[in-house]
């Protein structure tokens, strides 16, 4: 790689033994992929910020930074954490690992990053420009920036994005050359779709069907709104090694067919109608019992506008005793929504508002302490993949997974039929 004279120096050590390393990594990743050279960055979002993810190494690599007196070059925002850091009970969460996260954040702060906690930091401020090269982590939210905001990211690591948000650079490879980003088939949609959790089937199918291409979505209605990119984006890294997707009309890469396609013939054409509609999400719904207990709401986090929409279908209504309702989003979502009297309506009926986490990064120790059998969702990652990491096999084939309505209405009635 060639490095500028400041590059260089940094990597001889003249600004720190610690920061060489960082760019040890950055020059490691670009050498590994045969990048010519380190380009800008002004946006970061750092992923594995929950104390299981990063482990020893981890916590203390970002202990070290903050000892260090390193300090974010640019704008950093980081995924959510392990629990709810301002609740109260921890939301469960055993008192060493909610000490242990605390000090992770304290250190994130330290740093200079904006501890938003959060998997949706375009929707609180971290919004790149088209074609502006950036270096995020989280691959739903790398997916959103490459597809729907037509920034260019590759997936980054936890090290790697820090590695960028200290030294504002990363590697020229991968997604961030034009050549790397054209769609090489189509998936044809036939049938209407009605909310996130069908937006994220649809991406789900397409990706189970060429892991490693990137698909060009068609015929998608043009008032497809942020919410339902956001369920694509989300649900298409769960059968798909590709880190983007255009849609037709709608991305910003994808004016025309021709234009996703870089004027190419597709490798292949497939349909997604209502029997592969149903089919996928049937795969997701495991769950045989009508049995519902823990119900669940916004992953990726919800905007402003699902918060609304929530308030609007529990208005004057009570959630059944039997069942816990929590709806996911971020800080200053919350503080938005508390504004305008949403999150008392959801309150009142007995929902909870969480922010700062994401059940998908608990502990293992803090989701079995939940103690649900069954999970309620109409979040793609959730009935995918929920515990993979912290707990395995708690939630296999135990799964109610459907449109945010439905879920909702299980909810109230404490029953999914």
């Amino acid at each position: 790689m060639e490095l500028n004279r400041e590059e260089q120096a940094i990597l001889n050590g003249e600004q720190g033994a610690l920061l060489r390393k960082y760019m040890e990594i950055l020059v490691g990743i670009g050498e590994f992929f045969d990048a010519p050279r380190l380009v800008p960055v002004n946006s970061v979002h750092v992923p594995s910020v929950t104390i299981t993810s990063l482990g020893e190494g981890g916590r203390q690599l970002i202990e070290n930074t903050r000892k260090a007196g390193l300090h974010c070059r640019v704008l950093t925002t980081v995924n959510p954490a392990a629990t709810d850091l301002t609740s109260e009970d921890r939301l469960g969460m055993p008192e060493d690992e909610y000490q242990a996260q605390q000090e992770v954040a304290d250190h994130i702060r330290c740093m200079g990053a904006t501890a938003c906690f959060s998997c949706t930091p375009d929707f609180i401020g971290n919004a790149p420009r088209f074609g502006e090269n950036v270096a995020w982590g989280e691959v739903s939210a790398v997916i959103y920036a490459n597809s729907v905001l037509g920034a260019r990211t590759n997936p980054e690591g936890a090290p790697s994005a820090w590695a960028s948000a200290l030294l504002g650079k990363t590697p020229l490879h991968g997604l961030l050359l034009k050549e790397n980003r054209k769609g090489r088939f189509v998936v044809r949609v036939t049938t209407e779709l009605t909310g996130q959790a069908e937006y994220g089937a649809l991406t789900l199918f397409g990706g189970r069907a060429h892991p490693e291409l990137v698909p060009v979505f068609s015929d998608l209605p043009g008032t497809i709104d942020w919410d339902c990119l956001k369920a694509m984006s989300a649900g298409l890294h769960l059968g798909s090694q590709a880190r983007m997707f255009h849609a037709v009309g709608i991305t910003p890469e994808a004016a025309t067919l021709e234009q996703a396609l870089d004027n190419r013939p597709p490798l292949d054409v497939i349909e997604f109608g209502r029997k592969e509609l149903e089919e996928t999400m049937a795969s997701l719904d495991t769950e045989r019992s009508d049995e519902v207990s823990w119900v669940v709401i916004g992953c990726p986090h919800c905007s402003l506008f699902e918060l609304r929409q929530i308030a609007g279908y529990l208005e004057g209504k009570k959630v059944n005793s039997n069942v816990e309702l929590w709806v996911l989003t971020s800080h200053p979502v919350k503080a938005m929504a508390e504004r305008m009297g949403l999150t008392a309506v959801i309150e009142n009926a007995g929902g909870r508002i969480i922010i700062d986490t994401c059940p998908d990064g608990f502990t293992g120790r803090t989701l079995r302490g939940q103690g649900h059998r069954t999970l309620t969702t109409s979040a793609t990652v959730f009935a995918h993949s929920i515990g993979e990491y912290s707990a395995p096999h708690l939630f296999d084939n135990h799964i109610h997974y459907g449109r945010a309505g439905r879920c909702l209405d299980a909810a109230l009635k404490g029953s999914w039929r």
